[in-house]
């Protein structure tokens, strides 16, 4: 295994849904070492490929949440993504299937960190609302903070 990737899943056609292709594109501009950035992964059969040689995989994506807080930021992991309308699902790529199809095939991280922030707006056009546009710096700042810990 070698080195972090961060994966900003979205599209970012689709307003709110492009806050992990706007976060992951500001992590890539730190220059990070060793850090591989993918932004704009909607395929969750990409992902296997992506992180599948990753010391620590970086996932960030849009949630519909119950309740929701446009602009929340939130660290989850798997199992705590629902698979039901109720509680927090990343809406754009099905992140457990795409692990259960990594870890039948040998191919995933040894560690996933997922980061989610709750959106507003999935409506056709670009550009993110300014809730979920204030939260990419945080989401950036925590995804850094990730990174520098699996290093120690």
């Amino acid at each position: 295994m070698t080195g972090v990737v961060v994966i900003g899943l979205g599209n970012v056609y689709r307003r709110d849904d492009g806050v992990g292709f706007a976060a992951a594109v500001a992590l890539d501009e730190l220059e990070l070492p060793n850090v591989g950035v993918m932004a704009g992964v909607s395929d969750p059969a990409v992902l296997v490929d992506v992180w599948a040689d990753a010391v620590l995989a970086v996932v960030i994506d849009a949630a519909v949440a119950t309740p929701s807080e446009p602009g929340r930021v939130r660290r989850c992991t798997l199992d705590d993504l629902a698979a039901g309308p109720d509680g927090l699902s990343s809406h754009g790529v099905d992140l457990r299937s795409a692990h259960a199809l990594g870890r039948a095939l040998g191919r995933v991280p040894d560690a996933l960190v997922i980061f989610t922030v709750d959106v507003t707006d999935t409506a056709h056009g670009v550009g993110l609302s300014p809730q979920v546009a204030r939260a990419v710096p945080e989401v950036v700042r925590l995804a850094a903070r990730e990174i520098e810990l699996a290093r120690v």
